[in-house]
């Protein structure tokens, strides 16, 4: 038959008490989990925020002098070989319809593009200026 020493702790307590510290424990465990989880979608949330931020700024910048220059040459190559499908290059009226076909693609493009001067055009629309003035055909504006 065994006793009960009355100085050793009552086996149940001790466990009972063990239990108690051990879901404490975990609440504080779940409670950092909670945290970190909400931590995570507070970083994403902002990262997304200055993607969009970063997008924008790009949206909004406009050509640089290379590209200004490019363009340059573009018009001036699609309105020399417009003129030429009109007239000779020693015809009198050449440099004056050369003219008039610079004037309208440079107006068509801008409004094209929503902008007061070409070089106003965006960056990310540089490609997309090229191809028009490539593409542009007078007679689709009169």
């Amino acid at each position: 038959m065994t006793l009960i020493n009355p100085s050793q702790p009552d086996f149940l307590s001790v466990v009972e008490r063990q239990m108690q510290l051990t879901e404490a424990q975990g609440q504080a465990i779940r409670g950092l989990v909670d945290g970190i989880r909400q931590m995570q979608m507070d970083v994403t949330e902002k990262v997304e925020e200055v993607q969009m931020m970063v997008q924008e700024v790009r949206d909004s910048v406009t050509l640089t002098d290379a590209e200004c220059y490019q363009l340059q040459a573009s018009v001036r190559i699609k309105s020399n070989a417009l003129a030429k499908d009109r007239y000779k290059e020693t015809d009198e009226k050449f440099k004056v319809v050369v003219g008039r076909y610079r004037r309208m693609i440079w107006s068509k493009l801008k409004e094209r593009f929503e902008v007061a001067k070409y070089s106003h055009v965006r960056r990310i629309d540089f490609e997309d200026a090229v191809e028009f003035i490539k593409e542009f055909r007078p007679e689709d504006y009169i």
